[in-house]
């Protein structure tokens, strides 16, 4: 009657949006004489709850800005990056070695590090600006005309830095809150509303329990989808920057 929900497939938001379509759903459904309805509205109440808890963390508001500014030092990365490249394909033989040897050491530290994880990103990045900084580098750099470019890298790099630590500062200080048993407890509820719709179906039949489970099951299955997308698409680009960096 219900698709098995695969909650370890939902990001945090994501297991919020999907309640909450279910919650708008069963808060305008006409449940009154239904034994169903005082789990119904336990569900309801677990979605606020788990709502509530996401937002009382000040530190969960940075995770949007963190996202803006990691594409921003992907963006600028990839830029010198293929800068560097192309400058390769240039016919003076001077330029080309400067920018054979800048790709040589972008190569070691990862071709396509951006598509690392967040953490492993970042010691990459800072590995790879701690050489690229030396004296004899920045000469090459600068005698390629690219200072700009590896400069806005350096800026957009340190930008998201500094913004994780203010995030990790921000945490430290905040009341520790049982999110994840929050969550739990959403998941469980949720799971139970779906079984006992089916159990009482079986029991007295009712097109409301139907329309209830057709609707729960457009929601489960757009959410599956969605996530296994998401699951491929970065087992994807783990297995590109395994290749390349080989």
């Amino acid at each position: 009657m219900f698709i098995k929900m695969i909650f370890s497939l939902l990001r945090i938001n994501e297991l919020l949006g999907y309640s909450n379509e279910i919650k708008t759903y069963l808060s305008t459904a006409n449940l009154e004489g239904l034994p169903i309805k005082p789990l119904a509205d336990q569900f309801i109440v677990k979605h606020e709850r788990a709502l509530e808890a996401s937002n009382r963390n000040p530190s969960s508001q940075y995770t949007q800005w963190l996202r803006g500014k990691d594409y921003r030092r992907d963006q600028s990365f990839i830029a010198f990056r293929n800068l560097m490249e192309a400058c390769t394909h240039r016919s003076a033989e001077r330029v080309v070695s400067g920018a054979d040897r800048i790709c040589r050491i972008i190569r070691a530290h990862g071709w396509s590090l951006y598509a690392s994880g967040q953490k492993v990103q970042s010691a990459k990045m800072a590995s790879l600006i701690k050489e690229l900084d030396s004296e004899e580098n920045q000469a090459v750099i600068l005698s390629l005309k690219a200072n700009d470019w590896y400069q806005e890298m350096l800026d957009d790099n340190t930008a998201y830095t500094q913004l994780l630590e203010e995030k990790e500062k921000l945490k430290a200080n905040e009341v520790n809150i049982d999110t994840e048993n929050v969550y739990k407890e959403l998941r469980l509820v949720c799971d139970e509303l779906f079984e006992s719709i089916t159990v009482l179906n079986k029991i007295a039949s009712d097109p409301k329990y139907m329309e209830i489970a057709d609707f729960c099951n457009q929601c489960t299955q757009k959410y599956i989808t969605a996530g296994r997308i998401r699951k491929t698409k970065n087992e994807n680009a783990e297995n590109k920057t395994a290749e390349t960096e080989a």
